[in-house]
């Protein structure tokens, strides 16, 4: 069993925490959270409460850490991780910008870490059925649709792309890693006056000159969403949910996942912790630095 703490305290974590709370392979024994005083945090058993990041890193048995704190802290964590080598699951982005993740993939690279972004839409069962289907019918692909988004979170500081772009855009750069990606634009398409950055997004590009891929994103839909549809030459439609990650095509149900994609990332970094599987976290931490540039070139984190 591994020792496993967590960096920040928001809803994300709490949901985290449940999961590794049921987890076999990890014992959770400990929170880095500056404001916990004001967080009710109750769980299952007792567990050390930081304030200080520095003293979370020094004074704990970790044998792993789970960062889904503010994206500014991340360089920071990975820094004191790699004085003892502890193996790292990274909440999106990455970093607060393109150059703080280079800084991250840099270490990572020279000290042989283990980095694992968390970029949940590649965890999820469904997407190798996606990419397959993509790879197998690229030739006759006509366009592909990505709406992703839900009614928030507002930040004040912080474009609604960094919140559910980034899970989209991921997914697309590793679908077509392989391809060439050109003519990004970018036009906002609804925005509010109450909240300072409620806004929806759509960003258009071309894979090898061959389809157009038109992304719609934001924090202004009824509801949350998070569909890939594919549409082909012969106007046969893929849809893919990746909120329930089950795949339509022609609307008859043809995949579902039989696990969540979080257990996936658990127990995949299990996996990679076991076998020092350094080369897995390099392709997700390259995927997830490209991500951050592509969107950084739009607006900063």
């Amino acid at each position: 069993m591994l020792n496993i703490g967590i960096v920040g305290c928001g809803n994300w974590s709490l949901t985290v925490i449940k999961e590794l709370e049921k987890n076999e392979y990890f014992n959770f024994n400990s929170i880095f959270c500056r404001n916990y005083l004001t967080k009710n945090l109750n769980f299952e058993k007792k567990i050390k409460l930081y304030e200080n990041i520095e003293k979370f890193f020094s004074n704990n048995k970790l044998d792993c850490v789970y960062v889904a704190g503010n994206p500014i802290l991340n360089l920071q964590v990975v820094k004191l991780a790699t004085k003892k080598r502890i193996p790292l699951i990274l909440e999106k982005p990455i970093s607060n910008s393109y150059n703080n993740a280079k800084k991250i993939q840099l270490l990572a690279d020279k000290n042989q870490l283990i980095i694992i972004p968390n970029l949940t839409n590649y965890f999820s069962d469904s997407f190798y059925f996606l990419k397959n289907y993509i790879e197998e019918n690229y030739n006759e692909i006509k366009k592909i649709i990505v709406y992703e988004g839900n009614n928030g979170p507002f930040r004040k500081n912080i474009h609604p792309i960094w919140d559910w772009g980034f899970h989209s855009f991921s997914t697309l750069l590793k679908i077509f890693e392989s391809k060439k990606i050109s003519k990004i634009t970018k036009k906002e398409l609804k925005s509010s006056k109450l909240y300072p950055n409620a806004i929806v997004s759509k960003f258009m590009f071309n894979v090898d000159s061959k389809f157009q891929v038109k992304l719609v994103t934001g924090n202004l839909f009824k509801k949350k969403i998070r569909k890939i549809k594919i549409i082909l030459k012969n106007n046969n439609i893929l849809e893919s949910d990746m909120i329930d990650h089950r795949i339509f095509i022609n609307q008859n149900i043809v995949f579902k996942n039989k696990s969540k994609p979080l257990q996936s990332l658990l127990n995949i970094f299990k996996k990679t912790i076991k076998e020092k599987d350094t080369n897995f976290s390099k392709n997700l931490i390259n995927l997830s630095c490209e991500t951050t540039k592509i969107l950084e070139n739009f607006y900063n984190c």
